[in-house]
């Protein structure tokens, strides 16, 4: 009996404080959407994932290039850093798949990337490591960015921040990480910056609503192979869809994920299936 009392307090304890925490950020619920679309329930967003990659290296300026020819609007890609702190785009923690060799990329400089050509079908390629700086430079105007931050460090939170209101482009940017704390922090300390959480897949609904407002994550992404219908339908009953992006898109699966009425993706593009035809990308722009 005295067990059970004491863990009844001890619950009453922490709802209590959790409560305190969750009204001191802005209380519980929906927040306002950030002006990435001026009518969000009726937009789409559709990222050439990690650029076009059917004939260039992932991540590369050629990849993001081919993305612009075909007229996407929307490019994601991976950011880690490199020895001298700059941020780059490589999604691996190792070399050895896209570079040939087995170093972590964080202890290579940036000046030495430039000697290793980026590998496609294990071959080499006349395309290298760029940084973010270099992709911003030749593409500022021509995309909304999804940065898939695979740093989770406040001093990296802090430097994307800056880079982005540098750069002018808080609304055409999306900060994505898997991190929750990454996120929250953003949210506090940035408001103004549009995030993503990722990993909100099936099974996980429950935990949205036990974020406070004011750290509340804009969009929630998560693998299309991890929705089932009952996940599609707590979002359409919480007018959800407009904030949930998904990965793991390609031609496949595609149009199944438009009749879900899943408006917002991560697409691995290819020229070859006709599931792409009119879907706003596609058709090149020379």
């Amino acid at each position: 009996m005295k067990l059970l009392k004491a863990f009844a307090v001890t619950l009453a304890i922490v709802v209590v404080v959790y409560l305190a925490f969750g009204f001191s950020f802005g209380g519980f619920g929906n927040k306002p959407i950030k002006p990435l679309f001026s009518d969000p329930a009726d937009s789409s967003l559709l990222f050439a994932h990690r650029g076009v990659t059917e004939n260039f290296p992932e991540n590369s300026l050629e990849s993001i290039g081919e993305a612009k020819r075909l007229g996407f609007g929307a490019v994601e890609f991976d950011l880690r850093k490199s020895a001298n702190g700059d941020f780059i785009l490589f999604h691996d923690t190792d070399c050895h798949r896209m570079l040939g060799n087995d170093f972590e990329i964080q202890v290579v400089p940036t000046a030495d990337l430039k000697t290793f050509p980026l590998l496609f079908n294990e071959k080499p390629t006349p395309c290298f490591v760029p940084t973010l700086e270099e992709v911003l430079n030749r593409h500022h105007e021509d995309f909304i960015f999804y940065f898939d931050m695979k740093l989770s460090g406040f001093k990296e939170a802090d430097q994307i921040a800056e880079i982005i209101g540098n750069a002018d482009l808080k609304k055409r940017v999306i900060v994505a990480s898997a991190n929750a704390l990454f996120i929250f922090y953003i949210e506090f300390r940035y408001p103004e910056i549009i995030t993503a959480l990722e990993g909100f897949n099936a099974g996980k609904e429950w935990t949205y609503s036990l974020i406070p407002k004011k750290l509340k994550p804009d969009f929630l992404s998560g693998f299309f192979g991890r929705i089932d219908e009952n996940h599609a339908k707590w979002l359409q009953e919480r007018n959800l869809l407009n904030r949930r992006i998904v990965y793991g898109v390609d031609s496949s699966n595609y149009t199944f994920a438009r009749e879900m009425g899943i408006r917002h993706m991560i697409i691995d593009y290819d020229s070859v299936s006709p599931a792409f035809e009119n879907s706003g990308f596609g058709n090149s722009k020379e």
